[in-house]
């Protein structure tokens, strides 16, 4: 009877234990359960500072330290550009290959690969027996073209010298004046033809004054007179043709002179052009080609100045007519060769002349300016590309063709925009921000919104005004005293 009791009594020790753990239970439920930690994303150091806050001061010492640029913020043209690979080749206006013109005997080399040459430079000596044929020949129609020359000159003087002396025939000037004036001048045939008519005019004339003087006195018959008359008349009819067969002789002579002369300068011209044409240059040596030892020798030269960037044969070898011998290049301006696809279809509308940004991973850090030659007109079906060429100064010669490079191709016009260097910008907790001095060693951050990116120029929509200076160097720095500075 007692134990029952005993356990009747303790039925009151499970109830509170229960309602215990209740109690705790619903105070747990009623709290505010925590966000999730994101391990996608590394921890930072966070800013404590308001959108856009934060400022920054150094030292003397760090300041100097630092080394800090700053710029002002200001109107920059900027355009969206696509990067696009591109080759260096030689420039096809200034880039042959130098081969024989004729078959013959490498005798002399000069020049090796790598060798400046300047234009019109010997660079190898060859012996062509073709190249002496055609020499013997221009000096042989060189001969003739002189000859023809002093003919047609000699030809020409009597004609004018034939002229003149008819006029004074016609003139009736005496005998003696006519002899004295054209003693020393050149009449030719003319000389005793014109003046031995002449001279029986002259006789004849006196004849028959005398007779007709004669017949006045009586002295002589009327007969006498009449024949003197007669000689007189046909000596001056004779006269008169010769004086006209010496004036068409002498102009048809003077003619064929000429038509010689002509002939022999067209002969001559030929002969040379065919020797140029053998040689590839001007002979410059044709007046003295008679004493040469060697008709048959051949000078290779350098068209323009460059730098011999192959040779292929030696001394001794033959050449046969079109054999490659040196290539020749001027490589103090290269072409830059890209291909446009179509994401960058837009940039066909450049104009010839527009300036590219172009650079090497050969020479990092550097850009060079090239300028648009010509933009192709068909699409290529193996690249599926339109080609683009531009012209690049290489005065120092640092770049070589076939060096790999990246071009920036413009998409759009030039637009004046605010922008800073984007070396200045950086980037925290996925907001954008530059310091701005203030002046003393104080920098403040400043919160921008960017837009378009364009040869290491970002544009400032919003946060900045022209004229704020604005840290373009160093702000990374500034950006770790600042944390530094959060974090204490």
């Amino acid at each position: 009877m007692t134990s029952t009791i005993s356990v009747s009594r303790l039925w009151w020790i499970p109830a509170v234990i229960c309602l215990g753990v209740g109690t705790w239970l619903g105070q747990r439920w009623s709290k505010t359960p925590a966000a999730p930690i994101d391990v996608s994303q590394p921890a930072e150091p966070v800013l404590q500072s308001e959108p856009g806050g934060g400022h920054v001061e150094l030292s003397g010492t760090k300041l100097a330290a630092a080394n800090l640029q700053i710029e002002p913020v200001a109107l920059r043209g900027l355009r969206r550009t696509s990067v696009v690979p591109g080759r260096l080749q030689y420039d096809d206006l200034r880039h042959v290959e130098l081969k024989s013109a004729t078959d013959g005997i490498l005798t002399r080399m000069l020049v090796k690969p790598g060798d400046r040459v300047e234009e019109g430079q010997v660079l190898a000596w060859l012996s062509s027996p073709e190249v002496g044929s055609a020499r013997a020949d221009v000096l042989q129609r060189r001969a003739e073209l002189d000859l023809a020359s002093k003919t047609l000159e000699f030809r020409s003087q009597v004609a004018d010298s034939v002229d003149v002396l008819i006029q004074g025939i016609e003139g009736r000037q005496s005998m003696k004046k006519l002899e004295e004036r054209f003693r020393e001048r050149m009449l030719g045939e003319s000389r005793g033809t014109l003046l031995g008519a002449y001279s029986k005019f002259l006789l004849s004339q006196t004849l028959e004054s005398k007779v007709a003087s004669a017949a006045e006195t009586g002295a002589v018959s009327s007969r006498a007179v009449t024949e003197r008359t007669s000689d007189r008349e046909g000596a001056e009819e004779n006269l008169k043709a010769v004086c006209e067969q010496s004036a068409f002789d002498t102009q048809r002579e003077q003619e064929r002179a000429r038509a010689d002369f002509e002939d022999c300068q067209r002969r001559h011209d030929l002969a040379r052009h065919h020797l140029n044409s053998l040689l590839g240059y001007p002979d410059p040596n044709e007046s003295t080609q008679g004493e040469a030892p060697d008709l048959s020798q051949v000078e290779m030269r350098a068209p323009f100045a460059g730098t011999i960037e192959e040779s292929v044969y030696g001394v001794s070898e033959r050449l046969k007519q079109g054999d490659r011998q040196f290539v020749l290049a001027d490589t103090s301006r290269l072409w830059v060769s890209a291909d446009l696809r179509e994401t960058d279809w837009k940039a066909l509308g450049i104009h010839p002349d527009t300036p590219l940004t172009v650079e090497s991973p050969a020479l990092p850090g550097e850009k060079f300016t090239a300028r648009v030659y010509y933009v192709g007109r068909e699409v290529s079906p193996v690249s599926n590309a339109v080609p683009l060429v531009a012209s690049l100064e290489n005065g120092e010669g640092r770049l070589r063709p076939g060096l790999f490079v990246r071009v920036a191709i413009p998409l759009e016009e030039e637009t004046e925009l605010l922008a800073v260097p984007e070396r200045g910008v950086m980037e925290h907790e996925r907001r954008k921000f530059v310091f701005v001095d203030e002046g003393a060693g104080r920098f403040r951050r400043v919160d921008v919104k960017t837009g378009r990116e364009a040869d290491g120029w970002v544009e400032i929509r919003s946060g900045l005004k022209a004229g704020d200076r604005v840290v373009t160097q160093g702000a990374f720095l500034l950006k770790s005293e600042l944390l530094l500075e959060r974090e204490e």
